[in-house]
């Protein structure tokens, strides 16, 4: 998993992007005649993506400058594993159950799975990063406030533990190779005597 973070500007080209409805795409490793398996987990608001997000946008403050990030991106991946087409539509939908519960459904611009890349299919989670301004007592945008250090460091961990309390059993494998992997990557320590 990681977050990219993106201002108004680049917004629209982004959901494009996920949604597959723009004519050329930056990334050249993109199968067009796979993109009929993509799928959006975000609810059908009878809307486009670009629609909502503005709309949402709308009902909270935001500081109307340029570098102000109003998109947030989590990028979730299929670990390497032999899933069946329905035990990876299953994590899909855990993982973006989870996502949603964590930054609120409401703030949920689209959440597209994609099949037609190279590599493992993985989902963009896009979300409007609101919180809550205690000093004028509204909702706000910020990416600073919501992606806190913090929130950074502990939401592989909440996230494994979430898909590992789920059934059937391969979400818990999946867990386990999350932890797995996670620590593989931590430095060891090597023994002199």
């Amino acid at each position: 998993m990681h977050v990219d973070k993106f201002a108004r500007t680049a917004v629209g080209h982004m959901l494009k992007h996920y949604s597959r409805d723009a004519a050329h795409f930056g990334n050249e490793q993109i199968d067009r005649s796979r993109s009929c398996f993509n799928y959006n987990l975000a609810p059908d608001r009878e809307k486009a993506d670009i629609d909502y997000y503005k709309e949402r946008l709308s009902k909270v403050k935001c500081q109307k400058r340029a570098d102000v990030k109003t998109l947030c991106d989590w990028i979730i991946t299929l670990p390497k594993v032999d899933f069946t087409e329905r035990e990876e539509a299953r994590f899909f939908q855990e993982a973006y159950q989870f996502m949603a519960k964590r930054y609120g459904e409401q703030n949920v611009v689209s959440a597209w799975v994609h099949k037609d890349e190279a590599g493992q299919a993985h989902m963009h989670f896009a979300f409007i990063p609101v919180c809550w301004d205690k000093r004028h007592e509204r909702e706000k945008v910020s990416a600073k406030e919501v992606l806190t250090r913090n929130e950074l460091r502990s939401i592989h961990k909440d996230m494994s533990k979430h898909m590992g309390y789920r059934k059937p059993a391969f979400l818990s494998g999946v867990a386990s190779l999350v932890k797995n992997a996670s620590q593989a990557r931590k430095p060891k320590k090597i023994m002199t005597t």
